[in-house]
């Protein structure tokens, strides 16, 4: 009966999604001043902890790729930390699986991206509401982490079982998609990991928690994880001005983004010949496509790091980097920045500038409520313009005043604690429900 019921409903929102986008053209005005009129720059509170701590004996956890395995096992550490006897079961990952989660189905490590992917590995999906529907109602709580597209559809059935539930990460429908708060506003606690997302789903009848971003939690166990430096980086002068290029994590993103990146600093090292560059990556399968844009510029003296990326973002001075979570991180490394997404055709920049509903696309520039970092998002980016506002940032005036705007902003974001406050959410509605 759930499956049949998701089923239906899932039809029903492909059905209307292009009507509610189109709706959502019309009064992206207002959304964007709504967004304007929002707190951007409030810190999570302290996690305060139940003494002693309500039982929790069997938790469902679901997660889809690496990012959100990643948050998972942050979290799940201290609920076992608390709760020794703690049963966790669900969706996850190979890394969770050795933390002691009875992992169902693998998605963290599919890297399933996109609604091609998602069309065809929907009978997976289908399989994991399955058993969620059938596993659910023996669980003292659940917790979803990001992943909105499957999530959405467990806690609709986690809800109708009247299994506690926590969305961990908020999905940022402030952006593009308000309608579908009527889904995640269900959950018994959605946790915030922005400052601003707090006041906009309480206006729509949500019971947000701001936690707080999960990077701060992060920084320091992937830096360890990394080998330490060696070569050029470590070996060159005093006079060496270092910049990151960073494309991007995922395949598509590499492809649109790199090749102007390497056009904008074939400019720069033409106006600054001490500019050196610097390429970091973590994921080994993407080096031959590396290798392949950068044989399109065999006089561009780039080195590249492989299996690192937060090492790297020590040495240098500034940083192209790919719209996204990894503009925080480079800026949690305190590197002046510049954000870039290149998109494939002119068309898909009208469709994105319509849809989207907020005048930043950097994770950084969105908590500060104004352009931090320079922002190149659209298609035919200018190499020129991009090499230009590095060049900007490599100033001493543009390095102090990035740095300057920047130093209030880092508690938001760059700062550990969320990891504690989402299991401190947890046990709190479990002790709500007993």
């Amino acid at each position: 009966m759930e499956l049949i019921r998701e089923l239906l409903a899932g039809m029903l929102d492909a059905l209307l999604s292009l009507p509610r986008h189109l709706q959502g053209t019309r009064n992206r005005a207002q959304r964007c001043e709504e967004f304007m009129e929002l707190e951007h720059a409030s810190a999570p509170q302290p996690a305060t902890w139940e003494s002693p701590p309500p039982q929790l004996n069997r938790l469902i956890l679901s997660c889809g790729d690496a990012s959100g395995q990643d948050h998972a096992l942050r979290v799940l550490r201290h609920l076992k930390a608390r709760h020794p006897e703690l049963k966790v079961c669900g969706f996850g990952g190979q890394d969770l699986a050795r933390e002691g989660m009875d992992v169902w189905e693998p998605l963290a490590d599919l890297n399933v991206m996109g609604f091609r992917d998602v069309i065809a590995q929907l009978p997976l999906f289908l399989k994991c509401v399955l058993r969620f529907a059938r596993e659910v109602s023996r669980a003292d709580a659940v917790l979803l982490v990001d992943y909105p597209g499957l999530n959405q559809r467990l806690l609709r059935i986690a809800k109708r079982a009247g299994v506690p539930t926590i969305q961990h990460i908020a999905p940022q429908l402030w952006a593009w998609a308000p309608w579908r708060v009527r889904d995640f506003k269900q959950a018994d606690r959605l946790l915030t990991i922005l400052p601003f997302e707090n006041a906009w789903y309480e206006r729509r009848g949500a019971r947000p928690t701001y936690v707080g971003h999960p990077l701060g939690d992060g920084l320091q166990a992937a830096m360890a994880d990394e080998p330490p430096l060696e070569g050029a980086l470590l070996d060159s002068d005093s006079n060496t001005r270092w910049v990151a290029i960073l494309p991007g994590s995922r395949r598509r993103e590499i492809i649109r983004n790199l090749p102007c990146m390497l056009e904008a600093a074939t400019a720069l090292q033409k106006l600054h010949p001490a500019c050196r560059f610097a390429l970091p990556h973590l994921r080994d399968e993407f080096w031959p496509l590396i290798e392949q844009a950068l044989a399109d510029h065999p006089s561009l003296d780039v080195t590249l790091c492989k299996g690192q990326f937060h090492r790297v973002l020590e040495r240098v001075e500034a940083a192209w980097v790919t719209s996204g979570t990894a503009s925080l991180e480079v800026a949690a490394h305190q590197v002046p920045h510049v954000i870039v997404y290149n998109m494939p055709n002119a068309r898909a920049e009208r469709l994105a500038r319509r849809i989207v509903a907020v005048p930043w696309a950097g994770s950084l520039n969105l908590i500060a409520g104004r352009t931090l970092a320079p922002e190149h998002i659209g298609h035919g980016i200018s190499p020129e313009a991009l090499s230009a506002d590095l060049a900007g940032l490599l100033t001493e005036q543009g390095r102090e005043g990035f740095l300057d705007n920047l130093k209030p902003l880092l508690p938001l974001f760059a700062t550990p604690g969320a990891a504690e406050r989402v299991g401190t959410a947890l046990e709190s509605i479990v002790a709500e429900r007993a």
